[in-house]
C-alpha cells in the first residue's frame, strides 16, 4: 500500500511546489541592474539568442523640425551581434532625410571602456557624464550634442527579471536635454538648436518581446518646463499576466516625481476591425510616492495603425510572423495631468500622442 501511496505523495508535492508561472519580478523587486552611468551603456554583447540592445536619441528643434536616431545591436535573425542604425532629419523647407543601414558584427565598432558606438558612418558617444555627441556622415551631415538638463534616470532597480536569468532593462539617458550643433544639406550648413526638448533612452534585453509581454505602451511629452513620461509592459500569462507600469515627472533641472509601481486603467475600449485587438481610446495613469501623487488622463481622438512586421528584416520577420501578430496603435488627443507634489497642487493640460504596441492577443 505504501508503495502505491508514496509516488502519489511525491507527485502532489511537486505540483504544489512547482510554480505555475515564471518567476517575474518588476521594476521595484528585481535585483539592481547596477550603477546607471555612461559606462553602463556599453553594449553587453550577450550570446543569448534573443539579446537586443537599442539606443534612441531625438530632439524637437526650435523653430520647427526634428532629429531622431535609433542604434540597435541584436542577435535576432541571422548571426549574432548585428548592428543597425536608422536616422531621421526633418528641417523646415528642406526635404526629409532618412538613412537606414544594417551591418554584420565585424562591420561596426564600439568601445568597451565608455559609451561609444559607430554603425554605418553614424556615431554616438558620451562626452563626460551628461553630454552625448551624434555625428552622421551621409548625403546629409549631422553633428549635434545632447546636453542633459535633467540627469539620467531609470525606473526602480532598472530592470524586470524573469526566472532570474532573463531580463528587460530600461533607462532614460536624457530625460530632458538641450541640443545644439549643425546639419549640412547640399553643402549648406544649418545651425540647429533644441532648447529643453532633447530626449534619449535605452533598452537591453535577452528575452524576445513575444516571450515577455503581449503589449508595450508608452507616452512622453514636453510642456514648458515639464517633461512627463510613462511606460507599460503587459506581461504574458506565463509571466503572471500583470501590467508593469512606471511614470516620471521632471521639472526644470530635476526629477520631481516618480513611481515604478504605478497603476494603469483603460477606458472607451473598442475592437479594431482589421486586427481584432481591443484598444483603449482612454487611459488613466495613477502614481503615488509617499505623500505625493499624480493622475494622468488621456483622451484619444484619433488613431493610426501600423503593421510592425512590414518594418522587420526578412530573417526576424520569418520568426516573428509565426509566434506574434504585432501591430502598433498611435493615438492622438488631449491629456490632463493632475499633480500633488511637495504640498503643491497643479494641473497641466495639453495635446500629445500615446502608443500601444500589441504583440499578441
Amino acid at each position: 500500500m505504501l508503495k502505491k501511496i508514496y509516488p502519489l505523495i511525491i507527485t502532489l508535492t511537486l505540483l504544489v511546489s512547482t510554480p505555475l508561472f515564471a518567476q517575474t519580478k518588476g521594476w521595484t523587486k528585481s535585483p539592481s541592474a547596477g550603477a546607471f552611468t555612461s559606462k553602463s551603456l556599453v553594449p553587453e554583447m550577450s550570446t543569448d539568442e534573443s539579446y537586443t540592445q537599442r539606443y534612441s536619441f531625438s530632439a524637437d528643434l526650435d523653430g520647427g523640425g526634428h532629429i531622431g536616431v535609433d542604434f540597435t545591436v541584436s542577435n535576432l535573425g541571422w548571426g549574432d551581434g548585428n548592428g543597425a542604425v536608422e536616422l531621421r532629419v526633418n528641417l523646415p523647407d528642406q526635404k526629409k532625410y532618412k538613412f537606414k543601414k544594417k551591418k554584420d558584427d565585424d562591420e561596426w565598432t564600439y568601445s568597451k571602456d565608455n559609451f561609444k558606438l559607430e554603425i554605418a558612418s553614424t556615431l554616438i558617444r558620451a562626452k563626460g557624464k551628461n553630454k552625448y555627441q551624434l555625428i552622421h556622415n551621409g548625403k546629409v551631415k549631422v553633428n549635434v550634442t545632447f546636453s542633459n538638463v535633467i540627469p539620467k534616470w531609470r525606473p526602480g532597480r532598472g530592470q524586470i527579471t524573469v526566472d532570474g536569468d532573463k531580463y528587460y532593462k530600461y533607462g532614460i539617458i536624457a530625460p530632458r536635454a538641450n541640443v545644439e550643433g549643425t546639419v549640412t544639406v547640399g553643402g549648406k550648413v544649418f545651425n540647429v538648436k533644441g532648447t529643453g526638448k532633447g530626449f534619449a533612452d535605452y533598452v537591453a534585453t535577452n528575452i524576445a518581446p513575444y516571450d515577455l509581454a503581449t503589449r508595450f505602451s508608452r507616452f512622453r511629452t514636453f510642456n514648458g518646463d515639464l517633461v512627463v513620461a510613462w511606460r507599460e509592459i503587459k506581461l504574458t500569462e506565463d509571466n503572471g499576466g500583470k501590467s508593469s507600469v512606471w511614470v516620471v515627472v521632471g521639472y526644470k533641472d530635476k526629477i520631481v516625481f516618480s513611481d515604478a509601481n504605478a497603476k494603469m486603467k483603460e477606458g472607451k475600449i473598442k475592437s479594431d476591425s482589421k486586427t481584432g485587438y481591443r484598444i483603449p481610446y482612454a487611459i488613466q495613469i495613477d502614481g503615488k510616492s509617499g505623500k505625493d501623487s499624480i493622475r494622468l488622463i488621456h483622451q484619444g481622438t484619433s488613431m493610426r495603425r501600423k503593421d510592425m512586421l512590414k518594418s522587420m528584416g526578412s530573417a526576424v520577420k520569418s520568426v516573428a510572423s509565426v509566434v506574434a501578430e504585432p501591430y502598433s496603435f498611435n493615438f492622438g488627443g488631449k491629456y490632463t495631468l493632475q499633480m500633488d507634489i511637495g504640498g503643491t497642487k497643479a494641473t497641466m493640460k495639453g495635446t500629445s500622442n500615446y502608443t500601444l504596441d500589441y504583440i499578441n492577443k
